[in-house]
């Protein structure tokens, strides 16, 4: 059984190569929300990488018991883009 640090971990890393490949996909002018769960890119193509790499890092997470639905993912990358729209230096900190 996994410890609560693993799922982090992966969890953390799940989002971040989907946050590469929705991102990817904005550049390349495709609506990701339409898009990232249902698309098949040629192999050997930046966006085909890209989404092998999500991939796998969904699969490892699931072994762990990080499944999150799609449309989970799809939430949590939107509240992850508004976040970053309000604090684009990253985050805030407190002054002393």
């Amino acid at each position: 059984m996994s410890n609560q640090t693993e799922r982090d971990t992966l969890g953390e890393l799940l989002f971040r190569e989907f946050n590469a490949y929705a991102t990817a996909l904005t550049e390349h002018g495709v609506d990701w929300a339409d898009a990232w769960h249902s698309a098949t890119w040629p192999p050997h193509t930046p966006l085909g990488a890209l989404h092998g790499l999500f991939t796998l890092a969904r699969e490892a997470a699931a072994v762990i018991g990080v499944k999150p639905s799609d449309s989970k993912i799809t939430e949590e990358h939107r509240a992850r883009l508004e976040y970053r729209a309000l604090f684009p230096d990253g985050a805030p900190k407190i002054l002393d």
